[in-house]
């Protein structure tokens, strides 16, 4: 099982500025909105005022002859202190000046005056003016969203306009351009931020051939005296009383170099594999080696159950690594259980009947410096080295335990053009 850090994204920054846009300019529109409609409505009010006295002053100044009204105006007299026939109940107790009446949900504006002993009621029937405003309301709704829609398309327009350089830099960036990101028409926090990335990129470029030389160095410096401690080995072996001693050193001399190999591939991001047909068995068998002293002081058996036949198309300094790291990890946790090594189509496993790992822990193991106890000889290293080649080796790594049963780390190689188990 293996695991990669990722970064949750926040979501699209063009998004959040024409969404910024958007709802500022409904904001405004809304306000506006709002604003006209109450303005039109107080003048309308003002305006049923305005023809309520107006009606009156023309009915009392015709001192009680006959004066044509409009449908909506509903005009009733009576002398001072008497109820005029057809007023509404009530009504005969509004004072002088002008009032608001509601009679089942319908609003009147009622005008009361007084003239020559006579007691007027005007009553004005507000329902045109209140279609007047609902309609004037579904105008201003559908305005809104209109404009709410065109406010949406021009702030993704304005976005794409002020991130384009941006956008065009990132691509950059991820494209890897070996041109500089600095150009000569970016506005000045895009062309502050490519400086920034130009600066970074030659850093980067310097500390790269700085490792690129130390690794180098080391591979050299490392192999001369390791070329001298096999010479020296092989002529010791040619003794009878130390060939035995001799021949493990060079064995030793060998595994030291695989893994130097392996350690460089690993940090060479460029270094090529060197894939070749790997018998299983017997690297399996000259892993083991290392561990056996160890492991029949504690014992804990070796069990080597990989197929005689069975090989696989890799690197096999790589993948001495790969099973090397797996089986240190495994004969430091495997207490006084057994460890096995196993192979099958397409894949390679490493298992022990060990402490095992709780399943809330199982990714964690392979990040960098994670150790699942503090035994003093691990440094939290090796899952971690286990998960960076076979991720460069584009193979997958999958991890299965059970606390007090043991654990199972399998090796599954890539079947589309990759490496492959042959049995």
């Amino acid at each position: 099982m293996t695991t990669s850090a990722t970064t949750p994204a926040r979501g699209s920054l063009r998004w959040r500025l024409a969404w910024t846009f958007t709802l500022l300019t409904i904001l405004a529109v809304v306000a506006q909105a709002v604003a006209l409609f109450l303005s039109s409505e107080e003048q309308e009010e003002e305006l049923i005022d305005e023809v309520v006295n107006t009606a009156l002053d023309g009915v009392t100044g015709s001192h009680g002859r006959e004066t044509m009204l409009p449908p909506h105006l509903s005009l009733f007299h009576a002398p001072a202190g008497h109820r005029p026939p057809g007023l509404p109940e009530g009504m005969e107790r509004l004072a002088l000046g002008n009032h608001e009446w509601f009679i089942q949900g319908i609003e009147y504006h009622v005008g009361v005056r007084d003239d020559a002993g006579e007691r007027y009621y005007l009553m004005y029937d507000t329902r045109l003016h209140e279609e007047r405003l609902e309609r004037l309301l579904i105008a201003l709704v559908i305005g809104v969203l209109v404009l709410s829609a065109m406010a949406l398309w021009l702030g993704q327009w304005l976005a794409d306009a002020q991130l384009g350089q941006l956008r065009r830099l990132a691509q950059r960036v991820a494209e890897d351009d070996p041109a500089p990101f600095t150009e000569a028409e970016q506005d000045e926090e895009v062309a502050r931020l490519a400086l920034a990335l130009d600066d970074y990129r030659a850093r980067n470029t310097v500390l790269i051939e700085r490792e690129r030389e130390f690794t180098a160095n080391v591979s050299h410096e490392l192999r001369t005296p390791l070329t001298r401690i096999r010479t020296s080995a092989e002529l010791l072996a040619e003794q009878d009383g130390a060939r035995e001693r001799a021949q493990r050193i060079v064995l030793a001399v060998d595994e030291l170099e695989r893994r130097l190999r392996g350690l460089l591939f690993l940090a060479r991001g460029t270094t090529p594999l060197a894939v070749e047909t790997v018998a299983l068995w017997p690297l399996v068998e000259s892993l083991f080696e290392q561990y056996r002293e160890a492991c029949a002081s504690q014992g804990i058996p070796l069990l080597n159950l990989v197929q005689a036949d069975a090989a696989v198309r890799a690197d096999q300094a790589v993948l001495s690594l790969v099973l090397d790291n797996l089986l240190s990890n495994a004969v430091r946790y495997a207490g006084t259980g057994e460890i096995r090594v196993e192979a099958g189509p397409g894949w390679v496993a490493v298992r022990d009947t060990g402490v095992g790992i709780p399943t809330d822990q199982l990714t964690q193991v392979f990040e960098r410096h994670y150790r699942l106890s503090n035994l003093p000889d691990g440094m939290g290293l090796g899952l971690s080295i286990v998960r960076q080649l076979i991720e460069r080796c584009g193979w997958r790594c999958e991890a299965s335990s059970e606390p007090g049963v043991g654990t199972e780390i399998r090796v599954v190689f890539d079947t589309n053009g990759g490496p492959s188990l042959q049995e």
